[in-house]
């Protein structure tokens, strides 16, 4: 896979992802310092916060098994069969759960040059690191 997650010049790359819980007010707080940061004209940061005002919705989003894709995805890119093979779950499960958290904005799929005939679709993270917070009462 030489040259798998190179990037353009100029690309912002996303560095981070935060998933933590929080109230409404905190996002858009969050929110209006990001967009006030871009009207300077500061750099992207390369991070992102996923909130959730419901600790138990956040701790839905990453599951035991959506844990343990995650964190193979982040040691290098895979194929959905060799997720299924390391993590010894059903193809058909481990296909929707990258779907599941494709659509959270945690992984992304790439097509990339087989050393055989053809492409194969990889599943990467879309940052290298995820920090998770959670804060109860």
């Amino acid at each position: 896979m030489e040259g798998f997650g190179e990037e353009e010049e100029g690309e912002n790359r996303m560095t981070t992802v935060t998933i933590r819980t929080g109230k409404v007010d905190d996002f858009f707080c969050r929110a209006r310092e990001a967009a006030s940061r871009a009207d300077r004209g500061e750099p992207f940061e390369g991070k992102v916060t996923i909130s959730f005002e419901d600790p138990d919705q956040m701790l839905m989003l990453l599951s035991g098994g959506r844990r343990r894709i995650m964190m193979e995805v982040m040691k290098r890119p895979q194929t959905v069969q060799e997720l299924a093979n390391v993590l010894k779950r059903s193809r058909a499960t481990i296909a929707k759960e990258i779907r599941y958290l494709e659509e959270k904005g945690l992984l992304c799929r790439k097509r990339e040059q087989a050393e055989e005939n053809g492409s194969e679709i990889f599943v990467e993270a879309v940052a290298p690191k995820i920090e998770l917070v959670a804060m109860l009462g």
